[in-house]
């Protein structure tokens, strides 16, 4: 008799999953890029002067084909999150952006990359910046810039077979004390 699970006598399905495939990748990264921040929704209750803490990428960073350029060649938008000090020592968040270009090498045909989807994973960090009177800041950061153009393509795998099922025994062993 064999196990109620067991599926050995069965011929084992096809399973698949999805998994992307890089079709075009680019880097972009400025070690000391100088930027004018305007740092906006600060509170009413902030006071100047005011001092940059910190900045990282917060959101979805949005891109743009640049025209008239070579195909795969993007201007990317990242929005921030900024953290500044006030005159009194507190700190309050505020938003800002900054843009940076990349431009993306190809491994296929250049037409068959319209059949793809643009992934960017931007990184900032904020080296150094000037004290402000007016959420204006002269800052340097470093900007990293990562862009993928993924395909997604189906991979067909095999399911291992259970190992074979045991016979049962018809009748239970007896219990020798």
């Amino acid at each position: 008799m064999k196990h109620p699970s067991c599926r050995c006598d069965r011929q084992p399905p096809m399973q698949g999953i999805l998994l992307p495939k890089i079709i075009a990748s680019g880097r972009e990264w400025q070690r000391r890029c100088c930027v004018e921040l305007r740092v906006e929704d600060l509170p009413r209750c902030a006071k100047p002067p005011f001092a940059l803490c910190s900045v990282s990428p917060c959101g979805e960073a949005t891109w743009e084909p640049l025209p008239g350029s070579r195909p795969l060649h993007f201007r990317v938008k990242v929005p921030l999150i900024c953290q500044v000090r006030d005159a009194s020592g507190c700190l309050h968040s505020g938003r800002a952006a900054i843009s940076a270009e990349v431009c993306l090498t190809p491994c296929c045909p250049l037409p068959e990359c319209w059949r793809s989807n643009l992934m960017v994973l931007p990184c900032v960090r904020l080296v150094c910046a000037e004290c402000s009177q007016d959420c204006c800041f002269t800052a340097q950061l470093e900007v990293l810039v990562e862009a993928y153009l993924l395909r997604w393509e189906p991979c067909l795998t095999d399911v291992p077979c259970k190992p074979r099922c045991p016979e049962l025994p018809l009748y239970p062993q007896p219990c020798f004390s």
